[in-house]
């Protein structure tokens, strides 16, 4: 869904849509997230029930070379 709205808004550059899904699904996707992903925010989802121990993530930063960025 994020990616279909990021369509929408890129509709008008087809590559700059294109190119944008790749670096969301890359973020995503990855196997190798820890090489360049630094989790720096989350929280308790407010359905789960007490005592749970999962968490999200609502923030993180993202690392790459100049190359691939480009």
């Amino acid at each position: 869904l994020s990616v279909a709205l990021s369509g929408a808004v890129l509709a008008r550059c087809p590559a700059c849509a294109r190119n944008f899904a790749n670096l969301y699904c890359h973020n995503i996707c990855s196997p190798n997230q820890s090489l360049f992903t630094n989790v720096t925010r989350v929280l308790k989802p407010p359905a789960d029930p007490p005592g749970s121990s999962r968490l999200a993530v609502v923030e993180y930063q993202c690392f790459y070379r100049r190359r691939y960025a480009d």
